[in-house]
């Protein structure tokens, strides 16, 4: 058997108001709806939870009773979870980005951030997510909203695709023109991909790099990527790395950076709760797409 949480909140939603009507208007849907979530939940126990009175109260039977006084731990952590969700929204809106290093660590995530830090509605936290963590982070509230490559699969979640992080080839060799470096160049060189998401994610991207006519590469971890730019002196200057470059880098003078052409890069989406308090979600992750297709020393588009 199972129970979505969102049924359970209507079942005691329905035990706490004693009535349909009243219980749509708390859980902010149709009475139809509430109905159709009594009889679901109902079907899967075999057993009448609700008797409908002539006033159009409704009374728990037996079943329901037993049901609330089970489920009761659940239900309480649901409850805690929505008070506090309730606490931050009347005590002020603080919006919490979520992301892991890496994502966090990139010039996307910069002109995110500093895009949101300019609205008056709330004020913007950034919340260290990691990599396995995303659903667990966003179901405790301990972030608004989730930007990962790979996205957070869940009926419970909505999620916007938004444009990617592209890719850049570091290498110790200046480019003296300062232009893109086309895949083909790319197949003249000892070259690895920097894994920035899931192995899947990686060896799939390292195809399509591949099949672009970059010739064959190699698939090499982030933590190899950082290392290598570290130490980096008088390296080989036929070895190149495919990366998201870091914002950081600008320090790590004996690394250059150049665009990869033809190469859209690792997907990104904004990932939230469809049911989440805060109404303005979705237009957040619209304008993170407007942000982020836009040039970057471009006019300032409206967070309206």
């Amino acid at each position: 058997m199972h129970f979505d949480p969102l049924h359970l909140r209507a079942f005691t939603t329905l035990m706490a108001e004693g009535s349909v009507s009243r219980a749509s208007l708390e859980l902010r849907t149709s009475p139809s709806n509430v109905r159709r979530i009594w009889q679901s939940l109902e079907e899967q126990l075999g057993d009448h939870l609700f008797v409908s009175g002539e006033s159009g109260e409704v009374l728990p039977t037996a079943a329901a009773k037993l049901l609330d006084r089970e489920m009761s731990p659940l239900l309480a952590e649901i409850r805690r979870f929505e008070n506090s969700v309730q606490r931050m929204h009347d005590q002020g809106r603080t919006l919490r980005l979520g992301a892991d290093r890496n994502v966090f660590n990139t010039r996307h995530f910069g002109r995110m951030f500093n895009a949101l830090r300019r609205d008056d509605r709330f004020r913007v936290s950034f919340v260290e997510v990691g990599e396995d963590d995303g659903r667990s982070a966003l179901e405790a509230g301990a972030c608004d909203m989730l930007f990962a490559v790979d996205g957070t699969p869940g009926r419970r979640f909505e999620s916007q695709d938004l444009p990617p992080l592209k890719f850049d080839v570091a290498s110790t060799r200046p480019r003296e023109d300062g232009q893109a470096l086309s895949p083909t160049e790319l197949a003249d060189l000892d070259w690895s991909l920097a894994a920035f998401a899931k192995t899947a994610i990686a060896l799939d991207t390292l195809k399509k790099i591949e099949a672009s006519g970059a010739g064959n590469g190699r698939l090499c971890s982030q933590n190899h990527f950082l290392r290598w730019a570290e130490e980096q002196a008088e390296g080989n200057t036929r070895e190149a790395i495919v990366c998201v470059q870091p914002a950081s880098f600008t320090r790590l003078p004996q690394v250059s950076f150049v665009p990869l052409e033809s190469v859209p890069g690792f997907p990104l989406c904004a990932t939230y709760l469809k049911q989440h308090p805060y109404e303005f979600l979705p237009s957040i992750a619209r304008q993170m797409d407007r942000t982020l297709s836009a040039p970057p020393d471009g006019c300032r588009p409206s967070l309206s």
